[in-house]
């Protein structure tokens, strides 16, 4: 006889489904307005060294556990429900209550797996990261491959697109821990900084799951023999799909699905989950989803977001020169207020090459341990190596670009610096979503020069920052620091490209432009002298014959091999290319 609690648990996970399904056929999908323009950023070539495999003693993400500040109801529908309508096989079970300890579901599981388990239906869903949504979608494909008894290494049965090499490794481990009990089931990598020969063999030795970054993916496709590997694929996912298109991936993904087998004929499913629904994700639902996809959203309307829970400190300092030294002081300030032990940050910059500054700075100067550096010309051994120190250690500085700002968990994360205006609204929430998970509390501090002040005050308006005093005692030893940098140069030009982009929200034309870069050189940088900039480089950033520019000529031309395709790739700064993570 069935027992009280689990009658009423039954009846939730009824109405969950049901209410979904009512929405599902009423309102196929409820569109946020797309608000303003985003600013054509140029991605950083990625670099890397080979490591694509994933350990197999890996320990997996508690992504089932709910934070609680999820408001989840104490009794959640649980997995063990999904073995009454036989959906799920006993081997799974076993693997997600015994080994992996999870009990009950998150919102996002229970409101999607029914369908996507019992009817394998086409789904969009909207997610928050960070709430289990990888589980989400691993699940059904697994079982599919059970259900459909797949011979492993009989080709590839999931696909997995994710924008970043480090989301995807993070996927790769949640796969490796559902498939504990049936390893005989392979998972490899396409993505980008990693030895592209090495992937191609693993692929084709018998791949059953492939996570891959867009780029990497399409260079293999062009090969025949990879193409084939997907002839009996039966289940294709994009995670992060707005983050996804944000970095100008809608053309590869267009060229992906085109060499994949039809759907209608293969009647593979697909998921597409995304934390924002903007027309942009309307546009590629429709490109990998059946047209009576369903959709669903698990974030309540009025719910309580991080941005508005998180106490958030403004500093504006009255010239870009004085922004290092105010990043200085307020981490000085955190660290005495947070305690050495358990300060763990993460810095946000603009591009890579401010990423190495503030990082190269921070490592310099007294009272700040720990600091290492995260961005995508970074090797991926070193990337690999350096998310998983920060992932596990107590304390310390991360100084990083978006490549970390959506997707990756790191636990007890307490404070978040933003250090220059984001790319857009979104980027600025989910960078401060680094912060204040799984119930913690956090701080984040946004330092911004005045000329950028339409971002917080326009922008930014419904958020209400505290204004916070610049502490600028350290521009002495910022300056003495970076006066001794060999780097000067390319920091500057990074500088140039990046705030080109920002240039008429502040006002300012190409000659305002750079004479800002050149006081900020000489300022904020310690140049002796305006550095030079190669000719090919100007013409691509749109700046020919602005005066004040130090041009110099091209140097001699040297002769490169075709690259591995890494999750982005750049034309130079300011150049046409595949935007992509700095």
């Amino acid at each position: 006889m069935l027992s009280l609690a689990t009658l009423q648990r039954s009846q939730l996970l009824r109405r969950l489904i049901n209410t979904t399904m009512d929405a599902s056929k009423n309102q196929p999908a409820r569109r946020h307005p797309y608000k303003g323009k985003r600013p054509n950023h140029t991605a950083a070539a990625a670099a890397g060294a080979p490591r694509n495999v994933v350990p197999p003693r890996a320990p997996p993400p508690r992504v089932s556990t709910p934070p609680l500040t999820e408001q989840v109801p104490l009794d959640t529908p649980r997995f063990a429900d999904l073995a009454k309508e036989n959906l799920i096989h006993p081997i799974m079970l076993k693997t997600i209550i015994e080994d992996l300890k999870f009990d009950h579901m998150m919102p996002v599981q229970a409101t999607t797996l029914h369908d996507l388990l019992a009817k394998r239906s086409d789904v969009l869903a909207q997610a928050k990261t960070g709430t289990g949504k990888t589980i989400a979608f691993l699940l059904p494909a697994i079982q599919t491959m059970l259900n459909k008894n797949r011979r492993p290494g009989s080709g590839v049965s999931l696909l997995v697109i994710s924008p970043t090499r480090e989301l995807a490794m993070q996927i790769a481990k949640e796969a490796t821990a559902l498939l504990k009990r049936i390893p005989q089931y392979q998972i490899s990598f396409a993505i980008g900084g990693t030895n592209k020969n090495t992937e191609e063999k693993k692929i084709l030795s018998g791949c059953d799951i492939l996570i891959a970054t867009p780029g990497r993916l399409y260079d293999h496709l062009g090969d025949e023999r990879i193409r084939d590997c997907f002839h009996s694929l039966d289940t294709l996912v994009l995670d992060e799909a707005d983050r996804l298109l944000d970095m100008g991936f809608m053309n590869d993904l267009k060229k992906i699905v085109a060499c994949l087998p039809d759907k209608a004929k293969s009647n593979r499913q697909g998921m597409l989950f995304s934390a924002t629904i903007a027309p942009h994700v309307e546009k590629v639902a429709h490109l990998v989803l059946s047209k009576d996809y369903k959709f669903i959203s698990t974030i309540p309307k009025g719910e309580t977001n991080t941005h508005d829970r998180v106490p958030q400190h403004l500093i504006v300092v009255p010239t870009f020169s004085d922004v290092a030294a105010a990043l200085v002081g307020s981490v000085r300030s955190e660290i005495a207020l947070q305690g050495q032990a358990t300060f763990k940050s993460i810095i946000f910059a603009p591009t890579a090459a401010l990423a190495d500054f503030y990082g190269a700075i921070l490592s310099a100067l007294p009272g700040i341990n720990n600091v290492s550096v995260l961005h995508s010309r970074v090797s991926q051994g070193k990337r690999t190596s350096v998310t998983n120190a920060f992932r596990e250690a107590k304390s310390g500085t991360l100084v990083a670009t978006d490549v970390v700002a959506r997707g990756m968990d790191f636990p007890n994360v307490t404070n978040v610096f933003q250090v220059g205006v984001p790319m857009d609204k979104e980027s600025y929430i989910h960078r401060l979503g680094r912060t204040a998970r799984a119930g913690a509390e956090g701080r984040g501090t946004f330092i911004h020069a005045q000329d950028e002040m339409f971002f917080s005050k326009y922008t930014l308006k419904e958020i209400a920052f505290e204004n916070t005093a610049a502490d600028l005692s350290a521009k002495s030893e910022v300056k003495a620091v970076a006066s001794r940098m060999e780097s000067q140069a390319k920091t500057y030009q990074a500088w140039l490209g990046y705030y080109k982009t920002h240039a008429k929200a502040m006002g300012w034309d190409s000659e305002m432009l750079v004479r800002q870069g050149n006081k900020y050189a000489l300022d904020g940088l310690g140049a002796p002298e305006v550095p030079g900039i190669n000719k090919s480089t100007v013409s691509k950033m749109g700046l020919k014959g602005v005066p004040g520019l130090t041009v110099r000529p091209d140097p001699p031309r040297q002769q490169k091999g075709r690259g591995g395709g890494g999750e982005g790739r750049s034309a130079g700064a300011g150049g046409k290319g595949r935007r992509g993570p700095n």
